[in-house]
């Protein structure tokens, strides 16, 4: 798979003026945390992410897109600066490309191919996560109802971010819908279907309070294993609380509260998402905001309550 999508940007590319090709946006997302989970008896410990997405413009025909990010699994892009609970300690830090791929627009028409992000927009609470990868390919249709997308290939080797060493096994396929006919809301459905396990999702999302910059949404959403009858789901206000205050202080405060359950025997899929912690019962709260004016630094802070108390604390720095 890898070897085919490299021979195929290479011999599209060439077929342009290399003078018209341009880097169209590069930037680097640099954040540090302090993690510590079941007051310390668990994890306690200093990390860091490195992210570097890119954007490459081929003659204005389509796009090549990419991370590179650091991480060792699907789920996570951290890596252990120094453990507090061990005195010396050899920590790698390793950048893989995770996501690698082609990219053509035709109007409201939308064709990927090679590594892919694991989700076509917005993240989700029960979607895949917004770390990982697809390798294979993705169609996706705005109509005046909604959004339609298929998406087919490869979610393997979840431990092994480096695009260059995956290898690919054909064991995923996606149908989804998310439609926007309802005021101030969005309903999405889907069916997904991961190492031969058949999944349904859904969620809907709707803005209580939906101003230029204010917002007080409320979501629930929950995932499906049809064949173990197991489920995940959740339910989550976000909002910008500032913003009541003065719209301009909006980008200062994001919040978020998560209430989750997830089934022990949910599989793979359930646990291959942005905001899964533990199987039970877990309530997260979340609040990110910026520092400067303009978003170049910023801060964030998690708690999860649940039987293994977790919290963490961070900075986030933007360059562009």
């Amino acid at each position: 798979m890898r070897n085919i999508f490299l021979l195929l940007i290479i011999l599209t590319a060439l077929r342009f003026d290399i003078s018209a090709q341009k880097i169209e946006k590069i930037s680097m997302i640099w954040e540090t945390r302090y993690d510590i989970i079941d007051f310390g008896a668990e994890q306690n410990r200093i990390q860091a992410s490195l992210r570097i997405p890119f954007q490459i413009d081929i003659a204005g025909a389509f796009n090549i897109n990419g991370l590179t990010s650091t991480g060792s699994s699907f789920q996570s892009r951290w890596e252990t600066l120094k453990d507090l609970k061990k005195k010396e300690e050899n920590r790698k830090f390793n950048l893989n490309l995770r996501q690698f791929y082609l990219e053509k627009k035709i109007d409201d028409f939308r064709v990927q191919f090679g590594a892919l992000p694991a989700i076509k927009g917005s993240v989700s609470s029960t979607g895949l996560g917004s770390n990982g990868w697809m390798d294979g390919l993705r169609l996706d249709q705005k109509t005046g109802i909604g959004t339609f997308e298929v998406a087919a290939g490869s979610i393997n080797e979840i431990n092994n971010p480096n695009f260059f060493d995956r290898v690919f096994v054909a064991n995923f396929f996606e149908f989804e819908f998310t439609g926007t006919f309802i005021p101030n809301s969005i309903i999405e459905f889907s069916y997904e279907k991961l190492l031969f396990v058949d999944y349904l999702r859904g969620e809907y999302r709707y803005d209580l309070i939906k101003g230029n910059k204010t917002h007080l949404e409320f979501a629930v959403e929950g995932l499906y294993n049809t064949q173990k009858e197991s489920m995940s789901f959740g339910f989550t206000v976000t909002t910008a609380p500032l913003a009541f205050f003065d719209e301009d202080l909006a980008k200062y405060m994001d919040l978020k509260v998560y209430f989750n359950h997830t089934d022990n025997n949910i599989g793979l899929r359930g646990i291959l998402t942005d905001d899964f912690y533990k199987f039970g019962n877990s309530v997260t709260i979340e609040a990110k905001g910026t520092i400067t004016p303009r978003k170049a630094v910023g801060w964030f802070f998690e708690s999860y309550i649940s039987d293994i108390p977790r919290f963490l604390v961070g900075l986030r720095f933007d360059i562009e």
